[in-house]
């Protein structure tokens, strides 16, 4: 009898702990799926923050685990894990957004832009802070205001005006054409259009080299920031996105715009694939660039030749070669 009621403790025991362990591990690192309804107004910020920023942050209700668990082993992109930090109001979240990162400018551009901004600043501000402690005397995350976004305005455009030829003008037109003679006419009207073929401007970002011992020259972009291939696209299409592209932000040119080549790389070799993100990328050899946040400042190729985000990184030459070789240090 003892034996049977100690082996009913011990089992209890032994759930109980195991209930304690999953509540922690899941305070830890999130949820395994978007929580938030789709019918939520905070829905498509979750879907937006999941997909580009989920290299960096964790957010429970957007299910992403980006946040170094380890101080000591923590990387650069790694972000501050928003589950467990308070972020209100919103303002204050789109204006990271904007300026590069919560804590410093570490985090790269243009991750999220225009209204898309203004949909996860909105959702951080709402789900941040769930798990967070309540420091004394201050209130609770969830009681702090949300705040609200100033009204986005559209860019006035200048109103387009006509005009119309004065009476005395207009009539001194139709004279001349009047007293034209008929032979001109004729003349021109059998002459053919010439049309001569141009090539399209470069017009766009600037593709340059430097030159790093051991590899030799290799694609830098105009601020002097080493350019790498994603051997996963197979230099055909653009294929590191979400959290992948956090880590390692593509080379984007304008709509409309050429990337311009200079300083030995040659014209014919750049050209453009679209994200499926949205926009246009830079393409060299038909490889998307890429650059590298961990870089940090020109005159580095800390990424060359490493396994991250779901494939190897290397440079590449003015050639249009993929250059394997690792830097001397």
């Amino acid at each position: 009898m003892i034996s049977a009621r100690m082996s009913r403790r011990v089992k209890v025991l032994l759930v109980s702990g195991a209930t304690v362990a999953v509540a922690v591990l899941s305070a830890g690192c999130g949820t395994e799926k978007i929580s938030v309804p789709r019918s939520s107004p905070y829905y498509a910020g979750a879907i937006l923050f999941s997909q580009r920023c989920a290299g960096c942050h964790t957010l429970g209700a957007a299910a992403t685990h980006g946040s170094a668990s380890n101080i000591k082993t923590r990387l650069i992109t790694n972000g501050p894990n928003l589950t467990t930090r308070c972020e209100r109001p919103a303002i204050r979240v789109l204006y990271a957004i904007e300026n590069g990162g919560f804590s410093g400018a570490t985090m790269p551009q243009n991750i999220v832009v225009g209204p898309q901004a203004r949909q996860v600043a909105e959702f951080v501000a709402r789900y941040a802070g769930s798990s967070s402690a309540t420091p004394v005397g201050q209130q609770p995350c969830s009681s702090r205001p949300l705040g609200t976004l100033p009204v986005a305005t559209a860019t006035p455009t200048a109103a387009t005006t006509t005009t119309t030829p004065a009476p005395a003008a207009a009539n001194k037109a139709k004279a001349k054409k009047k007293t034209a003679p008929a032979k001109k006419k004729k003349a021109a009207a059998k002459a053919p259009a010439k049309t001569t073929p141009t090539a399209p401007a470069a017009n766009g970002p600037k593709i340059a080299t430097a030159r790093f011992p051991g590899l030799g020259a290799v694609l830098v972009n105009a601020q002097g920031h080493t350019l790498y291939i994603f051997v996963p696209d197979n230099d055909q299409k653009v294929t590191c996105v979400g959290g992948c592209a956090a880590v390692w932000p593509p080379a984007s040119v304008p709509s409309g715009q050429t990337a311009a080549a200079a300083g030995g790389v040659k014209q014919s070799l750049l050209g453009s694939d679209p994200n499926p993100a949205g926009g246009l990328v830079i393409t060299y050899a038909g490889w998307p660039l890429y650059t590298y946040i961990a870089d940090g400042t020109s005159g580095s190729a800390t990424g060359q030749g490493i396994n991250l985000n779901g494939g190897l990184w290397y440079v590449i030459s003015p050639t249009g070669k993929v250059i394997k070789a690792k830097p001397h240090k």
